[in-house]
C-alpha cells in the first residue's frame, strides 16, 4: 500500500492532519449549514472534537483553534443576523473555555510525567549509578531514559522513520532497542538501514540483532544480503550467510556455494549451515559442484547435505564415500551415520558396491550407528571382498557385536 494506515498508535503521526481536516469539516458545516440553512444550534456540538483534540496534542497552544472556530461562529451570526446575539457569544466563549481548561490539564500532565522522570533518574543514581556516571552526567543519563521511552513509543507507533532515525543515537543500548523494534515491525523499507547497521562500526549484538531483523524481513532483504557476502569483515560474511539460511530463498544458493571456499574456516562453516537450513532446492547445485570443487568447498557441501531430511542429499552422500580426499570421505560417513534411518537402507545397498572406498565407507557409517540388523548384510559382502575392505568389513562387524552383545547379556 502507498500510505500507511492511520489507526491505533500512528494516529498522532499524522494529528497536525486529522486536526486541519476537522477544522475544515467544522468551517463547511457554518457556511453550509449556518449561513445558508440558516439553522443556528445543534450542528455547532461538531466543533468541540477538534477543540478537544487540538488541546490534548498541544496544550493551551491549541486554542488557535476554538478561537478560529468561535470567530466563524460570530461571523455567521452577524451575516444573518446583523449583529451578533448573547447565545452566539456564549456558545463561542464556551469553545475557547473548553480548550483553555483540556489545554492546561495536557500540558500539566506532560509537566508531570518529565517529573516523574526526572525522580526515577535521581533514584537511580542515588542507588548505583553516581559511582559510575558521576553527578556531572545527570543530564545525559536523564537523556538515556528519555530515549528508551522514545523508542518504546516508536515501536508502539510502528515509526519505522523514527526508529531509523534512532540508529544514528550515540548510545548502542538505544540503537540495539531500535534494532529489535525494526525486526519485529519487519517492514522492507528498514533494510538498507539493518544493512548499515550490519555492516557498521557496531558493536556485535547490534550487528547480530540487525541480522536477525533483515531475517525477519525476509526475501525484500535477500539481494541485500548477498551484496554483502563479500564484505572484508569476516563477521558480517558469516552472519549475512545465516540470515539468508534462515529465510531459505533460493537465490542465496549460489552466493552461499561461493562463501564455502572463504579464507575464513568459521564462515565457510557457516556458509554450509546455511546451505543446510535451505534444504532440498540447494541439493542439485551442491550436487554439481562436488565433482570438481576445490576441497574446502567439497567438505561445506557434505555439512550441508548431511543437514538435510532429504532422500537425494542421502543417495548424494553415498556417492561422495568415494571422494579423493580422506577428509571428506570421514566428513562423508560422519554425516551419513547421523542420519540413522533415512541413510541405513542406502548404506546397505552400497555394501554390495563395486567400489572398495564406497564399500569401505558404507561399512564404517554402519559400525557408526551400531544397529545390530547391519550385521547380516556385512557379513554377506565379506564373503567376497578383497583386502583392504575385508578388514573394514570384519572390523565394523566386530564394533557393532561389542556394542550389542554386553545389552545381551544385561
Amino acid at each position: 500500500m502507498a500510505f500507511p494506515a492511520i489507526s491505533g498508535g500512528r494516529l498522532q503521526d499524522y494529528r497536525l492532519l486529522v486536526l486541519t481536516g476537522l477544522t475544515a469539516a467544522s468551517l463547511l458545516l457554518e457556511i453550509s449549514v449556518h449561513w445558508y440553512l440558516g439553522i443556528t444550534t445543534v450542528y455547532s456540538h461538531f466543533f468541540y472534537i477538534p477543540v478537544v483534540l487540538a488541546a490534548i496534542w498541544y496544550g493551551k497552544r491549541g486554542v488557535v483553534v476554538p478561537v478560529l472556530l468561535g470567530a466563524a461562529l460570530l461571523s455567521g451570526t452577524v451575516f444573518l443576523t446583523g449583529g451578533v446575539d448573547d447565545d452566539a457569544i456564549i456558545r463561542a466563549m464556551m469553545f475557547v473555555i473548553v480548550g483553555l481548561v483540556i489545554g492546561s490539564v495536557a500540558d500539566y500532565m506532560r509537566r508531570e510525567q518529565e517529573r516523574m522522570m526526572n525522580e526515577v533518574t535521581d533514584a537511580a543514581i542515588q542507588s548505583g549509578l553516581r559511582g559510575r556516571t558521576g553527578t556531572g552526567n545527570l543530564g545525559e543519563v536523564r537523556s538515556r531514559i528519555a530515549s528508551f521511552a522514545g523508542v518504546k513509543r516508536l515501536r508502539e507507533q510502528e515509526d519505522v522513520i523514527g526508529l531509523i532515525r534512532a540508529l544514528r543515537n550515540r548510545d548502542p543500548a538505544v540503537q540495539y532497542d531500535a534494532v529489535e523494534a525494526l525486526g519485529e515491525i519487519a517492514d522492507p523499507a528498514a533494510t538498507g538501514a539493518l544493512i548499515a547497521a550490519l555492516t557498521g562500526d557496531r558493536y556485535s549484538g547490534i550487528r547480530w540483532k540487525a541480522a536477525e531483523a533483515l531475517g525477519k524481513i525476509g526475501e525484500p532483504a535477500v539481494p541485500s544480503l548477498i551484496a554483502v557476502l563479500d564484505h572484508p569483515d569476516e563477521g558480517v560474511r558469516w552472519k549475512a550467510a545465516i540470515t539468508l539460511g534462515e529465510i531459505g530463498d533460493q537465490r542465496g544458493i549460489a552466493p552461499l556455494i561461493g562463501l564455502l571456499s572463504d579464507r575464513d574456516r568459521f564462515v565457510r562453516s557457516r556458509a554450509a549451515f546455511a546451505l543446510g537450513r535451505i534444504g532440498s532446492p540447494a541439493i542439485p547445485a551442491l550436487s554439481d559442484v562436488l565433482e570438481e570443487a576445490p576441497y574446502e568447498v567439497r567438505k561445506g557441501v557434505v555439512t550441508a547435505l548431511g543437514k538435510m531430511s532429504d532422500p537425494e542429499a542421502t543417495r548424494t552422500l553415498v556417492r561422495t564415500l568415494t571422494d579423493p580426499s580422506d577428509d571428506v570421505r570421514q566428513d562423508t560417513i560422519t554425516a551419513l551415520a547421523a542420519q540413522g534411518d533415512q541413510s541405513f537402507d542406502l548404506l546397505v545397498a552400497a555394501l554390495a558396491d563395486h567400489e572398495p572406498l564406497r564399500q569401505q565407507g558404507a561399512a564404517m557409517a554402519l559400525a557408526a550407528m551400531g544397529r545390530p540388523e547391519a550385521i547380516e548384510p556385512l557379513q554377506k559382502a565379506l564373503e567376497s571382498a578383497v583386502s583392504p575392505t575385508r578388514e573394514v568389513l570384519g572390523s565394523a562387524i566386530g564394533e557393532i557385536r561389542s556394542r550389542t552383545e554386553p545389552e545381551k547379556s544385561a
